[in-house]
């Protein structure tokens, strides 16, 4: 029986999987079995994962989509062997050490049921957005406070005791908080690693993200972790988080105030997931902003804002999903609003991340801000 068993839910993440793989292999406690389980993947996902031929990896792939990582939790702990349970997100690293961290505190009180390892959640690159959670000593601290799934470990027997992991169209809170907030609200016991072990790079950071996986930035991480001056680095970034306010602010709402399975829809559409049915192009068409959940790439309306514009967020590569389809070349035309009329000159535009030709075809003054019009 291992110690760990590691349950990665994944979905079409094919190839870009591997760094949060290698990142187990290479724990220092290595007595861990990790079971990566699709939630009905179909691309090439289980031809990666068998092609590193680890005797400490098994895969399963769920022969129907369920929509969140409930299901392949749960399928995981039924074919789990090891005498607790941890996970890993798809795309989340985990330093050198996260096993025996965890493993530390369940050696010092066998009856623990949660140990939590701290997690820096990083935004998109070049967004200067980062959040630390996991790191507290208060007791009742995990009614409050949320951790993401790749930052715990609890005991074989949680969900014996509390029920398996709930499929999020018959809950109001996403499914991590809901299982959490279950836990915490029946007196389990949460204890603190006290070190930051994750680095998180949450799809719901990053608008869109299903429709084009990446790993570079995991791919950095895992080079970093490797080189000397790491813990400086975090300690660093611990230091940057407390002094922006972005130290264990990541905390539970108010899950009454939204209908069953609201958070769940908004989160798929915001990762791209569900998308809407795309349209032929015909004639001229015009998109307007809306008011939809676009993670870190556009601030939302504010009281008093022209609700023909959204600002940028913090992302300097904001996205926009254009939903129609045409065969052949098609004109697109921008309407960008900016404070200096010289900011635009350095825009740079892509399609389907690749770099297209674009040009400022008019700049007309409308007070402050700027508005121009660029073609595509």
């Amino acid at each position: 029986m291992p110690l760990f068993s590691v349950i990665m839910a994944t979905y079409d993440r094919g190839r870009h999987i591997l760094p949060s793989i290698h990142s187990v292999l290479r724990q220092t406690c290595q007595d861990f079995e990790l079971l990566v389980v699709g939630d009905c993947c179909t691309d090439e996902t289980e031809n990666v994962v068998r092609a590193l031929a680890s005797p400490q990896i098994r895969w399963l792939n769920l022969p129907e989509r369920g929509g969140s990582q409930s299901f392949p939790n749960n399928a995981g702990i039924e074919m789990s062997r090891g005498q607790h349970i941890a996970y890993l997100g798809h795309d989340d690293i985990w330093a050198l050490d996260h096993l025996q961290a965890l493993a530390g505190l369940f050696e010092r009180d066998p009856q623990l049921d949660f140990a939590v390892g701290g997690a820096l959640f990083h935004g998109p690159r070049g967004s200067n957005f980062r959040l630390v959670t996991g790191i507290f000593g208060e007791p009742d601290a995990a009614l409050k406070h949320f951790f993401p799934p790749s930052s715990f470990g609890h005991r074989r027997d949680v969900t014996d005791r509390m029920g398996k992991w709930r499929a999020p169209g018959e809950i109001a809170p996403p499914v991590d908080a809901d299982f959490l907030l279950r836990a915490a609200r029946s007196g389990m016991t949460f204890v603190s690693t006290q070190r930051i072990t994750v680095q998180k790079f949450a799809a719901g950071h990053r608008y869109l993200s299903y429709i084009s996986h990446a790993s570079d930035e995991q791919e950095r991480m895992a080079r970093r972790m490797l080189l000397p001056g790491y813990d400086g680095y975090l300690a660093s970034e611990l230091v940057k988080a407390k002094a922006a306010g972005a130290f264990m602010i990541v905390t539970y709402p108010d899950y009454e105030q939204y209908e069953i399975g609201q958070l769940a829809t908004q989160n798929a559409t915001n990762k791209g997931i569900v998308r809407p049915d795309l349209r032929a192009l015909r004639h001229d068409e015009i998109i307007k902003p809306d008011n939809s959940p676009k993670a870190l790439d556009w601030c939302p309306f504010q009281a008093g804002d022209d609700e023909r514009m959204r600002w940028v967020g913090s992302n300097p590569r904001p996205k926009l999903l254009v939903p129609f389809a045409y065969a052949g070349r098609a004109r697109i035309s921008l309407d960008l609003w900016h404070p200096l009329p010289n900011a635009l000159a350095r825009l740079t535009l892509s399609v389907d991340g690749q770099p297209i030709a674009a040009r400022i075809s008019a700049v007309r003054q409308q007070g402050n801000p700027v508005a121009s019009g660029s073609d595509v």
